[in-house]
Parts: C-alpha cells; structure tokens; sequence
C-alpha cells in the first residue's frame, strides 16, 4: 500500500515538473517564429509623398535607413534610429 501511494506521489510529482515550464517554451519558440514570418500590409502610397530618412548620428551625415512613400511607392530599407529628417515632397 506505501508503494503505490509512494508511486501515485512520484507520478504526480514528475507531472508537475514536467508540465510546468514545457508550455511557455512551446508559446514563445510559436511567438518567435510567427515573427520571422509576419508580413505587415504595405501603406497605400497613392495620395502622397512622406518619407523619413534616419541617420547614424547627430551630424545628419550618414544616412542609415528609410521608410516611407516616395514618388508613390512604398520605400523601407537600412536601420531606424533617433536622428531622422522628414520629407514631403517627391
């Protein structure tokens, strides 16, 4: 009787260590790969030019990366940053 309560605890025991933990990884090897996946809708370009030019730093000299709608495509290319100038014209 002592075994099989002792194995009734065991089982239990391994269920719970088991279980916890396995669900999280599962949930965030799910998140990570619906990120390397995602395709966002590409921003109607059709009533206007705006385009944001980021830079690699204060000077304004080096430009890094940019996004935005010019001559009515959509543009995305290089890194953001917090150096960046705005355009509205095409």
């Amino acid at each position: 009787m002592k075994n099989a309560m002792w194995a009734a605890g065991l089982s239990l025991t391994m269920g719970l260590i088991v279980g916890c933990g396995g669900g999280v990884a599962d949930e965030t090897t799910q998140e990570a790969s619906n990120l390397e996946t995602r395709e966002d809708a590409i921003p109607d370009c059709s009533s206007g030019d705006s385009y944001t030019a980021y830079y690699s730093d204060a000077s304004y000299t080096t430009e890094i990366g940019g996004r935005g709608c010019q001559c009515g495509f959509w543009v995305s290319w290089g890194k953001t940053s917090t150096y960046r100038q705005y355009f509205s014209e095409c």
